[in-house]
């Protein structure tokens, strides 16, 4: 519910519909390619489509992830752990490879 409650407030400070809001904050995660939306009426479908026009501010975007951000939980957060790390890597710091072009 915490969720649903970020996402009405994004949806009023915006002056659009909490599912616009869910949609566009669904469209700008890379992994989806596509998102359902189970529209039921040309009317429903109208309003969907305008989560196209949705922009967020840097304001609704840290909320809306902070809100839905995901608790790996063990074994992730152990492994993070300062401690963890300095044991298992000794100080090693890893730098992710470059992208070729």
């Amino acid at each position: 519910m915490r969720i649903a409650d970020v996402v009405k407030a994004v949806a009023e400070r915006n002056g659009c519909l909490p599912a616009q809001v869910a949609i566009a904050w669904t469209l700008r995660n890379p992994g989806v390619t596509s998102p359902i939306i189970g529209a039921r009426t040309a009317m429903q479908l109208e309003q969907n489509l305008g989560a196209l026009d949705v922009e967020f501010s840097d304001q609704d975007v840290a909320e809306l992830e902070a809100v839905s951000a995901i608790e790996l939980g063990f074994p992730h957060a152990f492994l993070n752990l300062p401690m963890t790390r300095s044991v298992t890597l000794g100080g090693l710091q890893l730098e992710p490879a470059p992208i070729p072009r």
